[in-house]
């Protein structure tokens, strides 16, 4: 059984929540609803003086992130990186980071007649995020692989491929997404 939101908020929220929010789905109007709650926190800093005001800052700090992580349009960005690979050789791409967010996805194709002769490995400054070690080698196939790595703008992301294959070049393709804001 739900708990009876309190008299004070239901009338906060007619008063700053217009129909057209009302009609919308369980986010509409979530702005109004942290900003309801941070005055509350703000009141609660006035009347009960003997809480720690730290905590009571990092309340309303972190109310203000969860806001703007609702509000805010998040962004996709893609880096591709796509090189054709000569008989037994490798080579290491890298890329900028082009914003602030998460790596959210890691695709890479292999073309039919790789015949798992190509590893491909994928990273992000220091650390290896597709696979977690070694390499993957493919043949016609173009697997994604989900992440969720914290990344900044322009730091370093990187693809590494080896072609093992001592008689044909390939072209191999990965593609990193990137979500922020």
């Amino acid at each position: 059984m739900a708990e009876e939101l309190p008299q004070a908020y239901l009338e906060y929220l007619k008063e700053n929540v217009d129909w057209l929010e009302r009609i919308g789905d369980k986010f509409s109007g979530i702005d109004e609803r942290v900003d309801y709650v941070a005055r509350e926190i703000v009141t609660l800093k006035e009347y009960l003086p003997q809480i720690d005001p730290e905590l009571l800052d990092r309340l309303s700090a972190l109310l203000l992130e969860i806001k703007e992580t609702l509000l805010v349009p998040q962004r996709t960005e893609q880096i591709v990186f796509q090189q054709q690979v000569n008989p037994i050789e490798g080579v290491r791409l890298t890329s900028p980071i082009p914003i602030t967010g998460k790596m959210t996805a890691v695709t890479m194709h292999s073309p039919d007649g790789c015949n798992s002769l190509v590893d491909i490995a994928v990273g992000y400054l220091t650390k290896q995020l597709v696979p977690l070690e070694d390499y993957i080698a493919l043949n016609n196939a173009t697997p994604v692989f989900v992440a969720s790595e914290p990344v900044k703008k322009d730091d370093e992301c990187w693809c590494e491929i080896l072609n093992g294959d001592a008689i044909n070049a390939h072209t191999i393709s990965v593609i990193v997404t990137v979500q922020g804001g």
